[in-house]
């Protein structure tokens, strides 16, 4: 229900009087640390993903008295670093080819000059191909992930220039995974389960290039372990498969150009 009623409160903002409204676009460089850990039934680590993703950004905001819309884009890819283990317990060390894309769009509502409350929506689609390693095969897997995020920002002008602060809860809906085995089995589909976490930002638009924008961020959720999805082999049923219980940690630092 979450996911239907807040974009139609972001629509209704477009019927919020024009009057001083202001448009600032902004594009940028970007680059996130992404950690990736997944966990046994026992809550035991048996995989661990990490390394930095190189990326670019843009947004456009919109902003009419009290209020500001805002879209967003972004797009990371690079290899990261992949240590786990085969069902049996076999180590693996190999690599991740790793791309995020992310888009949304929010809505904030400045209640003071200081302070302003947001709500946004943002989609992300994240595609992992892990290299197979020896007689290891590699997996592919697709997901498509929807948040919402809750959150308080601050701006605070200094001699400097204007530092810019946020938080905000997250809120996942069920992830849908597509998981390729490398020809071994048949590709599976299935949903994981609702996600919650947390968004820590800084910004700072220095007062002698007010033009740009530098930011860091840190984002984190967890996700429980899927149902078990059944697995077969050539359309013949060869067991079950399930995504593990899996806590995601992304920092973010970025750029921007305001033009």
């Amino acid at each position: 229900m979450l996911f239907k009623t807040i974009p139609a409160m972001l629509a209704a903002g477009v019927l919020i009087s024009p009057a001083h409204a202001q448009w600032t676009p902004a594009l940028g460089i970007a680059a996130r640390q992404f950690t990736l850990n997944e966990y046994d039934a026992a809550g035991r680590r048996i995989v661990r993903e990490q390394g930095w993703l190189p990326g670019v950004e843009g947004r456009l905001a919109y902003r009419t008295g009290d209020w500001t819309l805002s879209a967003q884009a972004s797009h990371y890819q690079h290899d990261i670093g992949y240590r786990g283990q085969t069902q049996s317990g076999v180590p693996v060390d190999s690599r991740t080819d790793t791309a995020l894309t992310q888009s949304g769009v929010g809505i904030a509502y400045a209640i003071n000059a200081m302070l302003s409350a947001s709500l946004a929506v943002e989609l992300e689609r994240w595609r992992r191909d892990i290299r197979g390693v020896g007689r290891v095969s590699g997996l592919q897997e697709r997901t498509l992930s929807r948040r919402a995020l809750l959150g308080l920002d601050t701006r605070i002008p200094t001699a400097h220039g204007e530092v810019m602060a946020g938080a905000a809860l997250l809120f996942a809906a069920p992830e849908k995974l597509r998981v390729g085995f490398s020809g071994q089995f048949d590709d599976v589909s299935f949903d994981t389960r609702p996600a919650h976490g947390m968004r820590l930002g800084l910004g700072w638009q220095p007062a002698a290039w007010p033009t740009l924008e530098l930011h860091a961020g840190l984002d984190w959720w967890k996700v429980g372990r899927s149902a078990d999805a059944a697995l077969s082999r050539n359309g013949r049923r060869a067991g079950t498969v399930a995504q593990p219980e899996h806590a995601v940690t992304s920092m973010r630092l970025a750029v921007l150009y305001r033009f």
